[in-house]
């Protein structure tokens, strides 16, 4: 018996109109209902990464010009950054998880339309699959760069920090505290398990679309015909 994706199943499937009508109705309300608010989230999270990012280079540059009375003040106010960070760390970190499986489902069924092109009854299928692959990487990609970015702006926020401290001939302790406090990386992350970094892009994209291959492998179709050019009477 030849293992056939669901979808092939569906369309052999004798069902009346109505019920066809109704399942194809249902099928692009559920994927309104995912979509619309993965978009949106990835959309806001890429726009909030990129004011914080602007916001710590603009803290990174007034530590040049920051007197020594007023590293207390500075302490304070890097310390509502890094709250803040935590903040967006609690309530949103698990819905760049579910951005990066809604990612991972979607890469799958864009390669699909390369390796099993007979899947697909017509090119209008094809070319919204891949459409869809395509704007959910740019998507994920967008995401996950924002991320980084906090990433790079805390580390080089560190590392001017250090070099204008140690310019100093005495160091106070709103210094010293305000440098141990800065040795710890100020980065978002993927449900408070893996920092997003450059190298956590690349890494994911490459686990993905190994994955993808190898479920492929799994469920590899065997003398399933074009359904293009199959006839039925």
């Amino acid at each position: 018996m030849v293992d056939i994706r669901m979808k092939i199943v569906l369309f052999k499937l004798s069902l009346p109109d109505l019920v066809l009508w109704l399942l194809v109705l249902i099928f692009c309300l559920s994927q309104l209902a995912i979509m619309l608010p993965m978009n949106t989230f990835i959309a806001y999270y890429t726009i909030l990464c990129r004011q914080l990012q602007l916001c710590i280079r603009q803290f990174t540059k007034n530590i040049t010009v920051v007197p020594d009375t007023k590293y207390g003040k500075l302490l304070r106010d890097y310390i509502s950054i890094r709250t803040f960070v935590s903040k967006i760390e609690d309530e949103l970190s698990v819905f760049v998880f579910t951005a990066s499986l809604y990612n991972a489902c979607s890469m799958y069924f864009g390669m699909t339309v390369i390796l099993h092109p007979e899947e697909f009854m017509s090119t209008i299928q094809s070319l919204s699959v891949g459409c869809l692959f395509i704007s959910c990487s740019v998507a994920y990609m967008g995401l996950t760069l924002s991320g980084s970015l906090v990433h790079e702006a805390g580390i080089d926020l560190c590392v001017k920090a250090n070099e204008v401290v140690s310019r100093k001939p005495e160091v106070n302790s709103f210094q010293q505290r305000f440098l141990s406090i800065l040795e710890k990386n100020l980065q978002v992350t993927v449900w408070k398990i893996l920092p997003i970094t450059r190298s956590f892009i690349l890494a994911t994209m490459g686990t993905v679309f190994t994955y993808c291959l190898l479920l492929d492998n799994i469920r590899t179709l065997k003398g399933v015909a074009d359904i293009r050019n199959a006839s039925y009477v």
